[in-house]
């Protein structure tokens, strides 16, 4: 008769050994999800899942996945930490639409071949009909910003397309930050970003409702242990708003600020460089 070897198991739901559990190197299975668990020790000891259907995921011991999906067209990106996550992509601001002509027409709007909606900045877009350039105000006006009139017509088969900056791009989303320092306490995170980023220009800009506006622009670097910064090209309408200070923390270059008022608000764009 064949003899049955069986592991620690459990049927219940969710159900993972803690380390009493198991002795090291010792097996455990979730039954109910078809997971494996073992005990392993690397000064420190835990419990950690191995197999093909983990409830969660962790590259190398440096990467932790997420452990449910994001929505549609999202993608995944790391704090700089280690912690993966989705998230929307970053905007190009630019939208290419697409109409396939079938009758003899001028105007050009609504639902495009790919049932997306013509939208655009009026002296921003370019139109395109079976791939030449329509000159604006010439071959075609940009009615509205969500119209456009061409002055020939166009016949069944032709293709326009109209390459279109949209009024709610954001160009600059991923390396754009917006703070509000309700406080003035010294050395507040203004923008923190792993090592692995040497340089980083920043455009800063702070208001304050009554203290007025400051903007200057400052080069932030890093050796991996410290980082050093310049600041530069500073102007401001009554008084200076605030002074930086940099330093590395936890793996990440941080540039620091004072504001010099309670409730002012600070945005940044970052040119990066690794």
């Amino acid at each position: 008769m064949a003899t049955v070897i069986q592991f620690k198991r459990s049927s219940t739901q969710n159900s993972v050994p803690a380390i009493s559990d198991l002795a090291l190197g010792e097996i455990g299975i979730n039954t109910y999800h078809g997971r494996v668990y073992t005990e392993k020790n690397d000064g420190s000891a835990s419990i950690v899942e191995v197999g093909s259907n983990p409830a969660s995921l962790t590259v190398n011991d440096a990467y932790s996945f997420p452990t449910s999906d994001g929505s549609s067209n999202q993608v995944l990106g790391t704090n700089g930490s280690g912690t993966l996550s989705f998230r929307d992509q970053p905007s190009s601001g630019i939208t290419i639409f697409t109409y396939t002509i079938t009758s003899t027409l001028t105007s050009i709007t609504g639902a495009d071949d790919n049932s997306a909606t013509l939208s655009y900045t009026a002296g921003s877009e370019q139109v395109y009909i079976n791939g030449v350039k329509l000159v604006s105000g010439s071959d075609y006006t940009a009615t509205s910003s969500s119209v456009i009139t061409l002055e020939e017509n166009a016949l069944s088969g032709d293709v326009v397309e109209v390459v279109a900056i949209t009024s709610a791009a954001n160009l600059v989303q991923g390396f754009f930050t917006a703070n509000t320092f309700t406080a003035t306490t010294s050395d507040q995170v203004l923008s923190s970003n792993a090592v692995a980023n040497k340089s980083i220009k920043y455009v800063i800009s702070a208001t304050h409702a009554s203290a007025g506006t400051h903007a200057a622009e400052v080069l932030l670097i890093n050796d991996g242990t410290n980082a050093y910064f310049i600041q530069y090209g500073d102007v401001y309408s009554n008084a200076s708003l605030f002074t930086l200070s940099s330093d590395v923390n936890s793996g990440n270059m941080r540039l620091l600020i004072t504001p010099a008022n309670t409730n002012t608000t600070v945005d940044t764009f970052q040119i990066r460089h690794s």
